[in-house]
């Protein structure tokens, strides 16, 4: 009788114990497919392999396998090429490099350097990346057109060329941007038939007032006391750490914080002073006394 039981509750067990890391069908992916052998069943360690459509490039594994009932890592991906036509390069009088006109792929994370009609002045950058089938094709501006009068500016960003009253066509200014203020875009503008092109944007830097540093007992690390406030340009990042006898309030196993400048008000970490409980002394007492280390 008890080996019938057993038996029983063994056959009833069974799809559970064979549905253990097992994982489903592999994903399909567009522009590729699989060209492993195709299984009924795909168990632990079984791989499957990818392959994209010609033209198209693999971003990603080409091999994943089954582990715990998952595919790792993640299905790849693949990027278009770019399609350039004839009539696109003619419309912006542009040539590929060498005088070339003509219709073109170009696969995904590949460039292609380009040159304008002769009388035409590129705008940089002259090479330009092919992304998932997205080509951004360079600007190319008469020198037969309006003259452009004074140039533009830039808020928080001066002109390192030399300035004049008027511009020809095709011709350019260069643009720096103000100390700690860190540029947006490209760093000159055109004079394209009488309107400049965009300038580039200066952005702000992040500020810590010196005042919330000594009110938070926080300093720079590896920096000199600073009189004034401390500024990080945007996109840097600047390490903070407790000053001497003081820890992390967030985390009391750390004493050091960094700030990455990303646009908005920067977050100061609140440092609070280091304590010990009071000792037992055995049959006696203890006078406390505070030591301050410079």
């Amino acid at each position: 009788m008890k080996s019938c039981f057993l038996l029983v509750a063994a056959f009833l067990l069974w799809p559970s114990f064979s549905s253990q890391n097992v994982c489903e069908e592999p994903d399909e992916i567009d522009f590729g497919e699989i060209v492993s052998t195709e299984k009924v069943k795909y168990l632990e360690n079984d791989r499957v392999q990818y392959r994209c459509n010609p033209g198209y490039v693999l971003e990603g594994p080409e091999w994943i396998q089954c582990k715990e009932q998952e595919w790792t890592p993640h299905p790849p991906k693949c990027l278009a090429p770019c399609r350039i036509t004839r009539q696109q390069l003619a419309a912006k009088n542009l040539f590929a490099f060498g005088g070339q006109r003509k219709t073109r792929f170009i696969q995904s994370n590949h460039s292609l350097q380009f040159q304008c009609n002769e009388g035409y002045v590129l705008v940089d950058p002259s090479v330009r990346n092919c992304v998932d089938g997205y080509m951004e094709l360079p600007l190319c501006i008469s020198e037969r057109g309006q003259n452009c009068s004074g140039p533009p500016r830039t808020e928080n960003g001066d002109i390192s060329t030399l300035s004049e009253k008027q511009y020809r066509s095709g011709s350019s200014v260069e643009f720096r941007c103000q100390k700690y203020y860190a540029m947006e875009g490209q760093n000159r503008s055109f004079c394209d038939n009488g309107t400049w092109t965009k300038v580039p944007i200066c952005l702000d830097p992040c500020m810590i007032p010196k005042a919330e540093l000594e009110r938070q007992k926080i300093e720079v690390k590896d920096g000199m006391d600073a009189s004034e406030n401390t500024f990080v340009q945007r996109g840097h990042s600047i390490e903070l750490t407790c000053k001497t006898g003081y820890v992390l309030a967030a985390n009391a196993s750390q004493s050091a914080s960094v700030i990455h400048c990303n646009g908005t008000p920067p977050v100061i970490p609140n440092c609070e002073e280091i304590t010990c409980n009071s000792p037992r002394v055995l049959n006696g007492s203890f006078r406390p006394t505070k030591i301050y280390i410079p």
